[in-house]
């Protein structure tokens, strides 16, 4: 099987309570923000998507509904690493892959469903499962 394409990470997500104290340590850092708390009713959450002076991007996820997935993993801590975003350059060879390893899709390649930066507007992407790894996304 063809190996997948990966390019870097895209970025990294955070599962908070408090959107407002989690931007607060990576503004701390030197982060600016580019989008706060845009709601995204499919997924019962706010995201608010930050960047650092490096180019680095974190995606802060707050829970907009008490059923969101996000509000069971804060059940028990104020936040918690969310997922991990990969870029690559073929998705489809690279969810292949990745599926053929034990991944598991959990969303279907789609439009990048939140507000983004111009450059991610054109990319699609897909959240997957590994027993290994947890919830990851892979972006291209």
């Amino acid at each position: 099987m063809e190996q997948p394409s990966y390019l870097a990470i895209d970025h990294i997500a955070y599962a908070t309570r408090s959107t407002e104290k989690t931007s607060a340590f990576f503004t701390a850092l030197g982060f600016e923000v580019l989008f706060h708390k845009q709601p995204i009713d499919t997924f019962g959450v706010l995201i608010t998507k930050l960047r650092s002076p490096a180019g680095e991007i974190v995606e802060v996820v707050e829970p907009l509904r008490a059923d969101s997935v996000v509000s069971r993993l804060l059940v028990n801590v104020e936040a918690c690493v969310y997922h991990v975003a990969f870029r690559v350059g073929d998705m489809q060879a690279t969810q292949a892959s990745l599926a053929s390893l034990g991944g598991v899709t959990v969303t279907t390649p789609m439009a990048i469903p939140y507000p983004a930066t111009a450059e991610h507007r054109s990319l699609t992407t897909s959240h997957m499962f590994h027993p290994a790894v947890g919830l990851f996304e892979i972006t291209g």
